[in-house]
């Protein structure tokens, strides 16, 4: 039940983007489309998994009760997640770097989508 509900759940992250796919587009314009999409994907579920584990490590940092070994656990958690908001946001940067490599726009665009822009 757990890989259906995986992959029903992975499914509906992808179709919106293969609904929205154009006929007609050049082949840069494709690996730039393709790139924008790994680049969401990757923040979605990335900052999603890792804010879900900074909660997690919290709750269980809240409850160690004055345990040590328990809280040092639990501080490890948050050292773990908040690397791996690290990670997440290095990724997207990178990505964004090969977006502005493929479009040739002369620079690194993270905040709106360079595949927008026209030749």
């Amino acid at each position: 039940m757990k890989k259906f509900l995986l992959i029903f759940g992975l499914a509906m992250l992808v179709v919106p983007f293969v609904v929205s796919a154009q006929a007609a587009q050049s082949a840069v314009s494709t690996v730039c489309n393709i790139l924008q999409i790994a680049k969401t994907i990757v923040a979605a579920v990335g900052f999603g998994i890792a804010v879900i584990l900074l909660i997690v490590a919290g709750i269980k940092y809240m409850t160690a009760g004055g345990d040590s070994e328990r809280a040092g656990a639990a501080k490890q958690g948050i050292i773990n997640a908040v690397i791996g908001i690290v990670i997440v946001v290095a990724a997207v940067f990178i990505i964004g770097i090969a977006q502005g490599l493929v479009m040739d726009v002369g620079g690194i665009n993270l905040i709106s989508d360079p595949c927008e822009t026209t030749f």
